[in-house]
């Protein structure tokens, strides 16, 4: 995905060694920030840091898609039944807590929604209009509420916080995110294979990038970080150090 009109950060252009210091982020109204990105690049987690060195509130909105996913596999409801979908959807309630646990109707479902069986179905459900209508107002809800905020997914900046002071794309190429993914999945005890989690996630880029509600896009004025051969840190400390001179 390219646009003319995206800032592509490097590593060579924006890591110095006089790293402005994380403690010099003071948290007011406008400190809110958009993570975009395809699966395996890198978000979720640099997200998470992110928020945590800012001290500010941190949203993974795939994790609320999964929720979603979650109820429909256990109620055996089949996507294209759409009726059915806005029913569940009506009758569930759903929280995405601090620390990054979520509470669906009441039960805590953080690790349930990363099962694989999951995670094959959760691209169909997302894709969903009424689904998509019913998640972007509660994230919307969220950020409005938050005076600080970190939200993370794939149409944060063109959908749910498109004023977003910090906007951000992170994305690495393919084989380099379907091997994160791959040992991140093994790392957890589950048996997912390479070869299955390329594919799976070349689907994914697919159905994310073609649905007609929100697709996942590079919005102007958003900055574009390549994480293929970048550390964790590294990319954290992109984002701290542009949000800092935006500020500026």
């Amino acid at each position: 995905m390219k646009s003319p009109e995206a800032l592509i950060l490097t590593k060579k252009r924006y890591l110095t060694d006089d790293l402005e210091k994380d403690s010099e982020m003071s948290i007011n109204s406008q400190l809110k920030i958009a993570i975009d990105g395809p699966a395996g690049s890198g978000k979720s987690t640099v997200a998470r840091e992110v928020a945590a060195r800012l001290n500010i509130a941190y949203i993974d909105t795939g994790a609320m898609y999964r929720a979603i996913t979650l109820k429909l596999l256990r109620r055996r409801c089949d996507p294209v039944d759409h009726g059915r979908v806005e029913e569940l959807l009506k009758q569930t309630v759903l929280e995405v807590l601090p620390g990054g646990r979520v509470i669906m109707d009441g039960e805590d479902v953080t690790a349930a929604i990363r099962a694989p069986e999951v995670n094959a179905a959760v691209s169909r459900v997302a894709e969903l209009p009424a689904v998509r209508r019913k998640m972007v107002q509660q994230q919307q809800e969220i950020a409005a509420a938050s005076a600080g905020i970190v939200m993370e997914g794939r149409d944060i900046a063109s959908t749910v916080m498109p004023q977003a002071p910090h906007k951000f794309y992170l994305d690495a190429s393919l084989p380099v995110r379907a091997q994160r993914r791959s040992q991140e999945q093994q790392d957890k005890g589950l048996p997912l294979s390479y070869e299955n989690t390329f594919h799976e996630i070349k689907e994914r880029d697919r159905i994310d990038s073609e649905r007609s509600h929100s697709p996942l896009a590079i919005t102007p004025g958003t900055a574009v970080i390549d994480t293929t051969s970048l550390t964790i840190e590294e990319v954290v400390q992109l984002i701290l150090q542009r949000v800092n001179r935006q500020k500026d």
